[in-house]
């Protein structure tokens, strides 16, 4: 199975690439060429979007009106902007964290404006905290906003407000503390092609700064997207040797002539921003098990603040207290080189939570994407070695954090979940659509796997697809999601006991791993701390592209059933997420590197 999606991927990576580089087009479009995009926009909906149904049931909107009355506001905008606004739109109504459309400006002018104030920061409660200033802005010069400032209002209303107001309608992920977290560094740097330019010229920030309130007037700063990446580059160099760049950092690549940005991301990190080729390199699954992620940019972060030395003069715990707070006299596993682990000792707890004489180790491990850089075989044997070295050493209590996890491979993270248990687990269910795309993969699998059985598997899941969509069904029955891994997920013999898990996720996890925490939840292998996840309960496939804007189109095809019925009745992950055992506000810990939640995980393992 794997050589033929592994081909699959290679044969559509090169397709897409050498196709889908087209930006936004120069010339106004016609009012015949915006109805043939949103044409587009709806056969792709019907042949591939899985939970169609779904969305106009819980949302409570009609599908075909809605697609009538976007046709009629399509005739009635004067301008490109307007019209990709339109589609935007279109797509957030159904309120899908995979589910976007991707407009690409990239490296020509006169495509896409970009207007600024200049700062950026992270999400703490409901404010922004300033963390980084532009590389224009010379911090020796009056620019009245400061590092550190407490962004609380934008023209008088509420960050939260502005946001639900301005940018939710334009890209919904469909959970709400998502949608602000996601939203809250957009908000002050606003692209036509993305998320529409301010209707003001000016801007009057509240802002909380030494325990004062102060009110700051602001211009929004206009300027074409290329020559502001031209700018922006140009005093990043002469900064060159200063690190820790905000809102962007270039990487111009001389044989392709693409320009690569970094943009800040939610909480004060930087991630890349919308660029085609960059988006064919996340967004196209690499197999039909590796499209469980939150496509945004998530899993591209770096931090903002980097090391006083190079990466390599870093100790894998002092690289690691770049990203967490890291309990106190804590000890790296060496084998943990994906996903950095450690072991500390902590003081017990009685039953009133106060301290004993007594310590015991505790493990922990950050698990901050399932689509990491090393191949999956390696990333499991270091994963079972980390566990089995914790256990040599007498840890039973250990902590999994996937705070900010964008998600992944399917495959991985079931393996990750079975490593956890010497006994079977109950994988997920998933519900297919009933397209092409899906019924062609387990046509090609029936021909092409690696052994009769799985080739015997795919042919029998083929006839029933087949059987489902002649009866008129837009969804398949539901089938374990073992089905696109057979006879890889086995259990992990060499655990000698298993361990007392929590597992840290936040409203930033999301796909795989609002699964991977479903899975722990629905086993009863791990009591979940944190926010309730995203909800991106299904894989994401690209689409290339729209035949006169380009827009580039993202779709859930499958949606994930678990066996914990009791938030949705149907099973959903999608738009319904995880709700944690225990509940911590984690949005307003970025700042101490989520000290807050580490803590709670510890206490809450040394206590029961």
């Amino acid at each position: 199975m794997k050589r033929l999606i592994i081909l699959v991927s290679l044969i559509a990576t090169l397709f897409l690439t050498l196709t889908a580089c087209d930006p936004v087009p120069r010339r106004t479009l016609t009012t015949e060429e915006k109805l043939a995009d949103l044409a587009w926009i709806y056969s792709q909906f019907g042949e591939n979007y899985a939970p169609l149904e779904m969305k106009q049931k819980l949302h409570g909107f009609d599908y075909e009106r809605l697609k009538r009355e976007t046709n009629e506001a399509a005739t009635l905008t004067k301008d490109n902007d307007e019209f990709y606004a339109l589609m935007m739109k279109f797509v957030a109504k159904f309120k899908d964290a995979h589910t976007s459309a991707a407009l690409t400006n990239a490296s020509l002018p006169n495509r896409a404006q970009v207007a600024f104030l200049g700062f950026a920061g992270y999400r703490e409660g409901e404010d922004l905290v300033v963390s980084q200033l532009l590389p224009t802005i010379d911090p020796k010069s009056e620019y009245p906003v400061k590092v550190g400032d407490k962004i609380r209002k934008l023209d008088g209303k509420s960050l939260r407000e502005q946001i639900e107001s301005v940018l939710v309608p334009l890209r919904d992920l469909g959970n709400e503390e998502a949608n602000l977290t996601f939203h809250m560094n957009k908000l002050f740097t606003r692209i036509s092609t993305q998320n529409g330019l301010p209707e003001g010229k000016d801007a009057v920030l509240t802002v909380e700064r030494d325990g004062k309130t102060l009110e700051l007037d602001l211009p929004w700063v206009v300027r074409d997207l290329f020559q502001f990446r031209m700018e922006q580059d140009q005093a990043k160099a002469a900064q060159a040797k200063k690190n820790g760049n905000f809102m962007m950092v270039a990487d111009n690549r001389a044989e392709t002539g693409v320009f690569s940005f970094r943009f800040v991301g939610f909480d004060g990190r930087m991630e890349m921003p919308i660029d085609r080729i960059q988006s064919v390199l996340r967004g196209v699954r690499k197999t039909f098990v590796d499209g469980f992620r939150f496509i945004d940019g998530i899993e591209t972060w770096s931090p903002v603040e980097s090391a006083s030395g190079a990466a390599g003069e870093l100790s894998p715990l002092e690289a690691l207290s770049k990203r967490r707070f890291v309990l106190e006299n804590a000890v790296m596993i060496d084998v943990a080189k994906t996903y950095p682990a450690y072991v500390a000792p902590v003081r017990l707890l009685d039953s009133t939570g106060k301290p004993t004489k007594k310590k015991e180790l505790v493990g922990y491990v950050l698990i901050d994407t399932f689509s990491p850089d090393q191949e999956e075989s390696t990333v499991m044997a270091e994963f079972k070695a980390t566990l089995k070295a914790m256990q040599s050493l007498g840890v039973q209590r250990l902590i999994l954090d996937t705070i900010n996890n964008g998600g992944g491979s399917l495959v991985l993270g079931m393996k990750m979940a079975q490593a956890l248990s010497s006994t079977r687990i109950e994988m997920p269910k998933m519900q297919f659509r009933l397209s092409d795309s899906w019924l062609d993969q387990f046509e090609s699998e029936s021909m092409n796997a690696s052994n009769d059985s799985e080739r015997e598997i795919s042919r029998r899941i083929l006839g029933d697809f087949e059987s489902q969509r002649r009866a008129g069904l837009r969804l398949s029955a539901p089938l374990s999601a073992e089905v696109l891994a057979p006879f890889s997920i086995t259990p992990n013999t060499a655990l000698e006991e298993g361990f007392q898990v929590v597992l840290l996720v936040n409203e930033m996890c999301a796909s795989m791993c609002d699964i991977f925490a479903a899975m722990l939840q629905d086993n009863g292998m791990a009591t979940v701390i944190g926010q309730r996840t995203m909800g991106a309960g299904g894989n994401v496939v690209n689409h290339n592209q729209a035949p006169n804007s380009h827009l580039d189109l993202r779709q859930t095809e499958s949606l994930i059933v678990r066996k914990d019925r009791t938030i949705d009745p149907e099973g959903y992950i999608e738009n319904f997420g995880v709700r944690p055992t225990v509940e911590l506000k984690t949005f307003g810990m970025a700042r101490e590197k989520y000290k807050g939640a580490v803590q709670k995980a510890a206490s809450w393992l040394t206590t029961n």
